[in-house]
Order: structure tokens, then sequence, then C-alpha cells
């Protein structure tokens, strides 16, 4: 008994669209700093004061989910108490996948260590 044409399109499609329908798991992501009990956001969203831990959801691979377009970027700010001295905040930036574009992996734990002082971009102007 020969399959019929229809019955070979619809076990296809079904074999397609059932590859590509992995759903998206989630991941925690342990954040802590020094010192600890500092303020911690994601993308301007409190996450509460380190440590803390934030569930993201990721793909098979592991990374930052985004979209087919350019997704925006998934920043965590850790801010120092107020009139703390010798203490900066941090950021840390994780670039999400796009389209034909890997992301960044999750990190099983973010480290803030707000006696770093960050990195000053310097620019030089020409008076003209």
């Amino acid at each position: 008994m020969k399959p019929s044409k229809l019955y070979i399109l619809a076990t296809a499609l079904a074999v397609v669209v059932s590859g590509c329908a992995s759903a998206p798991k989630t991941k925690s992501i342990a954040i802590d700093s020094d010192p600890q009990g500092v303020r911690v956001e994601v993308n301007g969203e409190d996450l509460g004061r380190t440590p803390t831990t934030y569930s993201v959801r990721t793909n098979p691979e592991g990374e930052f989910l985004g979209s087919w377009a350019n997704a925006p970027q998934v920043e965590f700010t850790a801010y120092p108490p107020p009139n703390s001295t010798g203490l900066y905040k941090q950021v840390k930036v994780f670039q999400p996948n796009g389209f034909f574009r890997a992301g960044d992996r999750i990190p099983a734990r973010i480290f803030f260590d707000l006696h770093q002082k960050p990195e000053r971009l310097e620019i030089n102007i020409e008076n003209k």
C-alpha cells in the first residue's frame, strides 16, 4: 500500500514543527557581592539585596534569549549603599541571542566587587 501525498506532507510538517518547538528552559543565577547586602537590578528591575538569585529563560545552548530582531542587552547593576566611601557602582552586561547570532552563555554565578573602580572612558577633544 502506497502512502498518500497528504499523509507524507502531514508527517513531514509534524517532524519540522516538533524539531523547532523546543520550549525554553529556566536557569538560576546566584548573585553575590563584596560587601554583601548591596542593591541589585536587572534592566532597571529591582532584584533586592545580595546574596540573591535570578531566574532567566534560556535556550538549549544555555544562552540569554533574545529575539529575531536586535534584542536589548541584559544589564545587571549593583549599587553601593548611600553615603558609602570607597565603593563603586558595578555593571555586568550580557548579549542575548538573535537572528543567526549566538548570545552570551548564562553564568551560574555573578559576583560584584564594589571595591573596584570602574574603568573610565577618556575622550580627547581638540580645540579648533
